[in-house]
């Protein structure tokens, strides 16, 4: 179990406990002292978006939100977040949010994703954010690409998916604005990985053979 201290921001500046446990999320979001806590427990979520979004003064950035949002099974969300204005406390601010990301990784996304790949080596079709999943391909907008010819590109706050032969054929995706999205990137590179891996054994039996 890890507890974290999450304080809002500059209008809200109560000390707010966040834990996450392997069974729980308990997260203090509300104001009612006989009630402050909403708690999820680990088989009822189904998945999560969060990242940091940035806000304008009027001539530049003057602040930022780290946010999470966390899904339950009847598509309920969680919100969990908090601010820093002028980059104070910019480096304990954005401690907090990877160590936060950390823990939900290592408690319950880690296995989310595993339980997709799962689907994947038994053959299942799925979706996830919008992309199905078939045995050799994904599809999305009446696009299809091969495992063999998918390639994927990662950046600070989205990553794209693309096939290698037409690079037409892609999609950007949001960790933050699409649901699950970081989920789905996961799960791609996992497959991208093991096939890759599967075509070098073959290659390397048919060398063998000659």
């Amino acid at each position: 179990m890890k507890e974290f201290t999450i304080v809002r921001g500059l209008f809200d500046t109560r000390k707010r406990s966040l834990i996450i446990d392997e069974n729980f999320i308990k997260f203090e979001n509300k104001d009612h002292n006989n009630d402050l806590f909403t708690i999820l427990n680990k088989e009822d979520i189904a998945g999560i978006r969060y990242g940091i979004h940035f806000i304008d003064g009027y001539r530049f950035t003057i602040g930022r939100e780290y946010q999470f949002f966390i899904r339950d099974k009847s598509n309920k969300e969680l919100k969990i977040f908090f601010k820093l204005f002028y980059r104070r406390k910019l480096d304990e601010k954005y401690q907090l949010y990877c160590d936060i990301i950390d823990e939900l990784w290592d408690k319950f996304i880690g296995d989310i994703c595993y339980d997709y790949y799962l689907k994947f080596k038994n053959n299942e079709k799925f979706s996830v954010c919008g992309i199905e999943i078939a045995e050799d391909r994904i599809r999305f907008d009446k696009k299809e690409i091969f495992f063999n010819d998918l390639e994927l590109k990662q950046y600070h706050h989205y990553f794209m998916i693309f096939s290698k032969a037409d690079h037409y054929k892609n999609k950007m995706l949001y960790y933050l604005k699409d649901k699950d999205a970081v989920i789905l990137f996961s799960v791609l590179k996992t497959i991208i990985k093991d096939e890759q891996l599967r075509t070098k054994e073959i290659s390397d039996r048919s060398v063998s053979a000659t």
